[in-house]
């Protein structure tokens, strides 16, 4: 009896752990953690819950790496797209649907040509599945707006079949800052052209006789003096463009009173508006101080009451200052003709001129707005302007008074 009691036991702790090791095999599928074995004699529990833990901890290393690659394809400025040999989406980022002007990343499963309706980019594939090789090239999207992208194709297959990874960079600045050099380089020496012209022309005439011509001699080197100052001025404000857009510039800051600043160019631009029969006024008010590049700040200052005198026939120019705690601001007022809507979002633009033959004729390089500009930026301020046709126009510099430049 007592023999058969023995082994019914041994047989109830075996069925026993029979159950328990179910139940735990049972929850590991059902992706519920294991207990801790409550026998460590039980081989089999012990066994079961260590695989349990070494599984779990598998998975939550590959749930990390695959949030992390999640991450980095989200957060990658070009466009990428897996897809597949049937020409279905496997994969895209949110780059690649911003590129084709789609508002969400394409569904796996929808073929790229319902996606992406580029022939280009369908014929790029193929070329990478024939050759079996990667694949590239430039191509023009339309939507929502035009962009130039270098395409990308390779194969992650066999020749002829298998998933292609398809990589979009965009260009569309990179083409956008390749005209705007061009342009610079085309204005520049278009402005270069004029008064290199004249010097030549007027020292030809003096050397070709011009010198023994007592009563025109004088003219025409006065001329010559003239368009040597109009290239000095140019050769200036582009030193000032080039030192303001270089990498790293930083304003020299210091604290002085704004409109201390402002009463000392309107002294020294005094003369000139008397010349030309304009009053020229600084609205009354108290001291001013902020944190910022004097000369920047002069420069700028200079530039606008330049520009206003020079452009305003008859009436006056009123410079005003003020700001609070955080911010502080001047502005150039002028009655002079003014401009109409459409000119004003290009007039800080390098070289951009409302009326061309008249900036020229007084002198102006076409920089001095653009360099206003620079010099606001550079102060991590901003500079905008309101004018009416046959009323006039006000710039408005705008600065941090503590100097959060840099």
């Amino acid at each position: 009896m007592v023999g058969a009691a023995v082994v019914f036991a041994w047989l109830m702790r075996r069925a026993a752990r029979t159950r328990a090791a179910t139940e735990l095999v049972r929850r590991m599928a059902r992706g519920e953690p294991a207990p801790a074995a409550r026998d460590p004699g039980d081989a089999l529990a012990v066994a079961l819950a260590q695989l349990d833990a070494a599984t779990r901890a598998r998975f939550d290393a590959l749930a990390r790496e695959r949030d992390e690659r999640e991450r980095i394809l989200a957060h990658l400025s070009d466009g990428v797209a897996l897809v597949d040999a049937a020409g279905r989406i496997v994969r895209t980022n949110h780059a690649f649907a911003a590129l084709l002007g789609a508002p969400l990343p394409g569904e796996p499963g929808t073929p790229l040509q319902d996606f992406a309706r580029v022939p280009e980019l369908d014929s790029l594939l193929r070329r990478a599945r024939a050759e079996g090789r990667a694949t590239e090239a430039d191509m023009r999207l339309w939507a929502p707006e035009p962009r130039t992208v270098h395409a990308t194709a390779t194969p992650l297959g066999a020749p002829g079949a298998g998933t292609v990874l398809v990589v979009l960079h965009d260009l569309t600045e990179v083409e956008r800052l390749d005209r705007v050099r061009q342009d610079f380089v085309a204005n520049v020496s278009h402005e270069l052209r004029t008064p290199l012209t004249s010097l030549r022309g007027y020292a030809e005439t003096l050397l070709d006789g011009g010198l023994d011509d007592v009563e025109r001699r004088a003219g025409f080197v006065r001329v010559i003096r003239d368009q040597a100052v109009r290239l000095e001025r140019l050769a200036q404000d582009l030193l000032s463009l080039a030192e303001l857009e270089r990498p790293g510039a930083r304003p020299r800051l210091e604290r002085f009173d704004l409109r201390a600043l402002l009463e000392q160019q309107i002294a020294a631009f005094r003369p000139r508006a008397a010349r030309a029969r304009l009053e020229l006024a600084l609205e009354p008010g108290g001291a001013l101080p902020i944190v910022a590049d004097r000369g920047r700040i002069e420069q700028a200052a200079a530039n606008l009451l330049d520009n206003a005198i020079k452009y305003t026939e008859r009436g006056r120019v009123d410079v005003r200052a003020g700001g609070d705690h955080g911010r502080a601001w001047f502005e150039v007022a002028d009655t002079g003709e003014g401009m109409a809507a459409e000119e004003l979002p290009r007039l800080f633009e390098r070289f951009y001129r409302v009326d061309k033959a008249r900036s020229r004729a007084r002198g102006g390089t076409g920089l001095g707005l653009s360099i206003v500009k620079h010099i606001a930026a550079l102060h991590h301020g901003e500079v905008g302007v309101q004018s009416q046709p046959g009323v006039g126009s006000t710039f408005r510099v705008t600065l941090p008074r503590e100097g959060a430049g840099g």
